[in-house]
């Protein structure tokens, strides 16, 4: 017996309700989740960004690195909602929800807000996606059901390891959906004007808007 005979029961139940919901896993995004954004004044700078800081904490993704001066908020990875957190938001749309029940899937968001042509900034949003993986250990007997998420159970190669050296975290690429939705509600907590981005945006020296 080992760890990975554990809880199959629940991932049947829910691999049958992703199945009859029909659905599949969306295209990853090949171009930035962006929109250009109108900042007349460091008022208005400030406004944006203290727009950007909430609009993640709703996510349940707090920022980490907040750097003014680069333009940029870079948040802690953040284990996503299960069914039994319903007062977190719940990933969407449906192969994400199923795979964030099936799996511990983190994420992490970077927003860029750079300036392009004055008074005009391009705020984009980047939310990556990673799945929790652990070796399997072995299990001989009742009573080892016990270690099987301690160093006390040998993996499924005989080694006794700890864990916190075999996690890892895999790459599972960007969340267009999320990414969409949190610059979206950006937009609507900013006072500011928003315009359709241009295909190749030229950046200017300066980050933040000069004082007038």
């Amino acid at each position: 017996m080992t760890s990975r005979s554990i809880g199959y029961g629940m991932t049947a139940i829910l691999a049958a309700a992703a199945l009859l919901t029909g659905c599949t896993a969306p295209m990853e995004p090949t171009t930035p989740t962006s929109m250009r954004v109108t900042v007349g004044s460091p008022e208005q700078f400030e406004a944006l960004w203290q727009a950007t800081g909430d609009t993640l904490r709703k996510y349940y993704l707090q920022p980490d690195r907040q750097d003014r001066a680069e333009g940029v908020i870079t948040t802690r990875p953040e284990t996503t909602g299960v069914w039994f957190e319903p007062w977190r938001p719940q990933p969407q749309p449906a192969y994400a929800w199923a795979e964030a029940n099936l799996h511990p899937i983190r994420r992490q968001a970077v927003v860029t807000i750079t300036p392009t042509a004055r008074p005009e900034y391009e705020l984009t949003v980047e939310v990556n996606r990673y799945r929790y993986s652990l070796p399997e250990r072995l299990v001989d007997n009742p009573a080892g059901v016990l270690r099987l998420y301690s160093p006390a159970a040998p993996t499924a190669t005989g080694r006794m390891e700890k864990t916190t050296d075999i996690e890892r975290w895999i790459p599972l690429g960007r969340d267009g959906w999320m990414e969409q939705a949190i610059l979206t509600d950006i937009l609507q907590r900013y006072p500011g004007t928003a315009t359709v981005p241009p295909a190749e945006p030229a950046p200017s020296p300066s980050t933040q808007p000069a004082a007038s």
